[in-house]
């Protein structure tokens, strides 16, 4: 299935909160994704350039050097499942 994201906010602790489509709401560790520090770095020093991507289909944002960075809703989705801190929307 594919997943549409329909909300996100960076929390504290290099984690976001994301909510889907099917009501189903999460919070994401970047960490466990191999997400290096440049990342965390350019998410933490703007994290209202944090956007949903076209359709829900992910997350974009600029890197420090003003690269494009974008993580797919199927990965957070995955994710957020995989640790088991789904909360029903």
């Amino acid at each position: 299935m594919l997943q549409r994201i329909t909300a996100v906010r960076v929390e504290p602790g290099r984690r976001l909160r994301v909510a889907f489509a099917d009501g189903a709401e999460g919070e994401v560790d970047l960490a466990p994704l191999g997400m290096r520090d440049i990342v965390y770095v350019a998410i933490g020093a703007a994290p209202e350039a944090v956007q949903i991507g076209p359709g829900g289909s992910s997350i974009e944002w600029r890197g420090a050097e003003g690269e494009a960075m974008a993580l797919s809703a199927d990965a957070l989705r995955l994710e957020m499942e995989r640790r088991a801190i789904v909360l029903p929307g």
